[in-house]
C-alpha cells in the first residue's frame, strides 16, 4: 500500500492542471497491477490522465507516480464492491423469492441488475466523485521548441 510504481510518458495534451500522458510501453505491462488507470486507443496506445502541476505542453518527456494505495482503492471500486453487490443480492433476492418457482432466475437478476445500477451509477452520475486520486506528474524534461 506504501508502494510507488513509476512510469514514463509524454505528453499528448495539457489542460487546467490535467495532462493526457502516453505511456512509454515496456515489457512489464502486462503484469502491471495499474493497468485499470490505463486507457487503450485505437493504435493500442496507453494513454493515462496525470495531475500536472508543471503546466507541461505537448511533447514533453514526463514519469508518473502512481501510489500503490490509489491503485487497491480503484482495483476494490472496479471488482470489490461490484462482486459485493452481485453476491449480495443473489442471496437477499434468493430468500426473498423462497415461495417462487423462477427464484434462481430472479436471484440472478437481480444480481445483475444491482452490478448495472452500480456501474452506471459509478461512471456517469458521479464520475468525479469516484475517482481515486490520479497518477501525477513528478519530473517534467521539456521539449525543445
Amino acid at each position: 500500500m506504501h508502494e510507488e510504481l513509476i512510469e514514463e510518458g509524454i505528453i499528448l495534451e495539457s489542460n487546467n492542471g490535467i495532462a493526457e500522458v502516453a505511456l512509454i510501453e515496456n515489457d512489464n505491462c502486462e503484469d502491471c497491477s495499474a493497468k485499470i488507470f490505463c486507457n487503450p486507443k485505437a493504435d493500442n496506445t496507453k494513454t493515462v490522465k496525470a495531475e500536472d502541476p508543471y503546466k507541461t505542453r505537448a511533447g514533453d518527456e514526463v514519469r508518473i507516480s502512481i501510489k500503490g494505495s490509489t491503485i487497491v482503492k480503484a482495483t476494490f471500486a472496479l471488482y470489490g464492491v461490484p462482486l459485493l453487490l452481485l453476491v449480495l443480492g443473489i442471496f437477499v433476492s434468493y430468500n426473498f423469492f423462497e415461495q417462487h418457482e423462477l427464484r434462481e432466475l430472479y436471484s440472478f437478476l437481480t444480481g445483475v441488475i444491482s452490478l448495472t445500477v452500480y456501474y452506471l451509477i459509478y461512471f456517469f452520475v458521479l464520475p468525479i466523485k469516484n475517482q481515486p486520486s490520479q497518477p501525477k506528474i513528478i519530473f517534467v524534461k521539456r521539449r525543445k521548441a
